[in-house]
Parts: structure tokens; sequence; C-alpha cells
């Protein structure tokens, strides 16, 4: 049986539900950036893709983890981020855990570097 999907639109197999850790600060204003921005609280998840789409096709993004290392996370998000982008966020923890293992990377710390990166304004959308 054929699926009616919006082209663009992942089935629900192919996004996970991933946690992040974040500062309380850094969770309030999320959502005034992404208003700001033009999206609605619907569209959290899709503006954090970005962001992180955007993070990791720099070269050099690994040096966004060295500010992730003093931040001490008291709050948590949940976003919707498609399977393929976790698969190559984890190949990249990989590849930075053997290129720098100093830099800790891991999930949370990707996405919150990402997040931040985006708050400052220094990477817009790749798409």
């Amino acid at each position: 049986m054929a699926e009616n999907r919006p082209q663009g639109v992942l089935a629900v197999s192919q996004i996970k539900k991933v946690t992040v850790k974040l500062p309380t600060g850094l969770k309030t204003s999320l959502p005034k950036k992404i208003l700001a921005d033009g999206y609605n609280m619907r569209q959290k998840s899709k503006w954090v893709v970005e962001a992180i789409k955007s993070l990791i096709a720099r070269q050099g993004w690994e040096g966004a983890l060295l500010s992730e290392l003093m931040i001490k996370p008291d709050a948590q998000d949940v976003f919707s981020i498609p399977e393929e982008l976790v698969s190559r966020i984890n190949s990249e923890i990989h590849r930075v855990a053997l290129v720098n293992p100093s830099l800790n990377a891991n999930q949370s710390t990707i996405i919150r570097a990402a997040i931040n990166r985006r708050l400052l304004g220094f990477y817009q959308e790749t798409e």
C-alpha cells in the first residue's frame, strides 16, 4: 500500500527522537530565536536539523566543540531528527574521538554547538 506523503516529509520510522542536554538559558532563548527566524514551534526540530547540517558541513567545525567543554547543562529538550542525520552525527562522534578525544564529542555536544552557533548567527541553513 503506497503512502501519500508530501515530498520531503519522512515516515515516522525514519525519524528519531533525540534528547539533548541544554543549559536552562539556552533552552529558554531557543523559542524566541525560532519564532524570530520565521518558524513556528512545530518547526523547532526543523530549525535544529538545519543548524546541525550547517555546522557539520563546515570545514573545521570541531572547533565549535571547544566552547561546549565549559557548559554545565541542567535542562533537556527533545528534537525529532532524521535517522540519516543521526547516523552522520554518530560517524562524526567516532571521527572526532579518534582525532581529538579531548573534545568529548557526543550527540548532545554536537547538537548544542549547532544550536549555539545558529543562535549567534554564525551559520544559516544549508538548504
